[in-house]
């Protein structure tokens, strides 16, 4: 999890998309409850967006800053031009975003606005067809590459020095205790 969501456990990024295969992890439902005080205690939510036989996607988000950040008006009206419900909750958006996974044969490109990717860059995905982009790092970048090659670089940073720590034995909650 640490190599996935790094810079939103330490509060960098707003979100983090991780993939977990259950097989690696038999009491995966146990598991995620157990860090659930130590994650709201760091202010960090937690939401299963979908689940099959051998995997589970979790969205591990900063509640408030995502809320904040989808109400943003340009982020709004590209939700909204995806189908999602004009002036929802965090919960609703979330709920329609579980839903777009389910019924889309491929991943909805929107979903980069839930991770914090800027909406300049998600449109650009989008318009592109995940072609003709300036720099890929993180997501594919379609503005302001300069801004965003630093941006990547710092969560690279953290990420390297979150899996370092890990490494050598600091238990998740301390890291998080920590940051």
């Amino acid at each position: 999890m640490g190599a996935h969501a790094a810079p939103t456990l330490l509060g960098l990024k707003v979100a983090s998309l991780v993939a977990f295969r259950k097989s690696k992890f038999p009491n995966f439902t146990e598991l995620l409850a157990s860090y659930r005080p130590c994650f709201a205690c760091r202010g960090i939510s937690v939401c299963r967006l979908s689940e099959s036989r051998e995997c589970v996607l979790i969205l591990f988000y900063r509640a408030a800053k995502l809320e904040r950040l989808l109400a943003e008006k340009e982020t709004a009206r590209l939700l909204s031009t995806c189908g999602y419900p004009e002036g929802a909750t965090l919960g609703e958006l979330l709920a329609a975003l579980r839903q777009r996974l389910q019924e889309a044969e491929a991943f909805p490109h929107e979903i980069g606005l839930f991770l914090g990717y800027p909406v300049e860059d998600v449109k650009g995905f989008m318009q592109h067809r995940g072609h003709d982009f300036l720099y890929s790092g993180y997501w594919k970048v379609y503005a302001n590459e300069t801004a965003t090659r630093r941006l990547f670089d710092l969560y690279t940073a953290c990420t390297k020095e979150f899996c370092a720590k890990l490494a050598a034995g600091v238990s998740l909650s301390q890291l998080l205790q920590a940051g």
